[in-house]
């Protein structure tokens, strides 16, 4: 398969309907440091849910949880989650760690292997279709949504979802490269849905990327800036970062970890008046308990993540009118709608 990705192509959603979908990576500890361990990991994160789901409710927010191998041992989590999806008030998804996620490898991940789409096909299909199973047979129901670790997505990996019964991923994260990792590159990619195309031409998996953008109107314009400022010879004189302390070209992914709330607002409010319907928030499960990631340290930043987390969702649902929906509904909604492209 081949990504269909122009970055200037407006959104092809027939309809007015805007959509936000608040997706949770929810995972183990330990990888803030570095850590790929492919045994060992805990999951005490995992304790934050009882919490986030009471914002999502009382936000009327069905959040999606994108879980991982760790996380289908957590008995008590699995059971908080599967009883939330089967009440309608969330969806589970999958979400990859190639390096504990089986069939384990006999040595530590190199960096390129931690991203899924750089192992071959034959052993990404195995551990995606192990995980698959695992969690149709946790929560009692298929997983239809996906995210890729540390966005280790590839065309490839779009074919091997779609076996496997996969309507929607939300794995490509625009304006963001990991090259110097060994992962993949999504600085060219589009905002807005769009599909992969299969080996027979026709356009299959939707893509819902993971929403980032600038703190200021006109996306391409700002794209091609933030692009230019970071290539060589501008590169050396950091005009990158005079840029991106005046707000000129400031890139802001929408996720309340580490960003300033006037800048998420900020980036809400250009993905409006840009005409990108669908929004999709991201955070990690380990930013739900104080200590376990960098952006909740104590008990008073947390408060403050969930107040940001809160006024966020409030910005896009009550001022500019996007719908909370989970990710298998979005792409329900966007394929009744005939998106085919972004």
């Amino acid at each position: 398969m081949s990504i269909v990705q122009t970055a200037s192509s407006p959104s092809t959603i027939a309809n007015v309907n805007r959509y936000l979908v608040v997706s949770v990576d929810t995972e183990e500890e330990g990888l803030w440091g570095g850590n790929y361990r492919v045994s060992g990991n805990t999951t005490r994160n995992l304790r934050g849910l009882a919490r986030f789901q009471d914002c999502c409710e009382r936000l009327s927010v069905p959040p999606t949880y994108l879980i991982d191998a760790p996380v289908i041992y957590d008995a008590e989590a699995i059971a908080l989650m599967r009883r939330w999806q089967d009440a309608g008030r969330c969806e589970v998804g999958s979400h990859c760690h190639p390096w504990c996620n089986p069939p384990l490898a006999t040595s530590a991940p190199t960096s390129a292997e931690t991203y899924l789409c750089n192992l071959p096909v034959e052993v990404q299909y195995e551990k995606l279709k192990w995980l698959t199973d695992r969690i149709a047979d946790a929560v009692g129901r298929v997983p239809t949504s996906y995210r890729a670790g540390r966005y280790g997505f590839g065309p490839s990996s779009a074919g091997i979802l779609e076996q496997l019964g996969y309507q929607v991923d939300s794995s490509v994260l625009p304006l963001h490269e990991y090259l110097s990792k060994g992962g993949p590159d999504f600085r060219e990619a589009s905002r807005h849905p769009f599909r992969y195309f299969g080996n027979d031409d026709e356009r299959h998996l939707l893509e819902i990327p993971v929403t980032a953008g600038f703190t200021r109107h006109g996306y391409e314009w700002q794209r091609k800036l933030w692009i230019a400022l970071r290539a060589k010879p501008w590169r050396r004189m950091r005009l990158a970062g005079v840029a991106d302390y005046m707000g000129i070209g400031r890139r802001v992914k929408l996720s309340p970890e580490g960003t300033r709330l006037n800048d998420l607002k900020r980036l809400i409010d250009t993905c409006y008046r840009d005409g990108l319907d669908t929004l999709v928030l991201m955070l990690h499960s380990s930013s739900l308990v104080a200590g376990l990631s960098p952006y909740a340290t104590d008990a008073a930043q947390l408060d403050s993540f969930y107040t940001r987390l809160s006024q966020m969702i409030k910005h896009a649902t009550i001022q500019y009118g996007y719908r909370p929906v989970t990710l298998t509904q979005c792409a329900a909604e966007l394929t009744s709608a005939g998106v085919t492209a972004g």
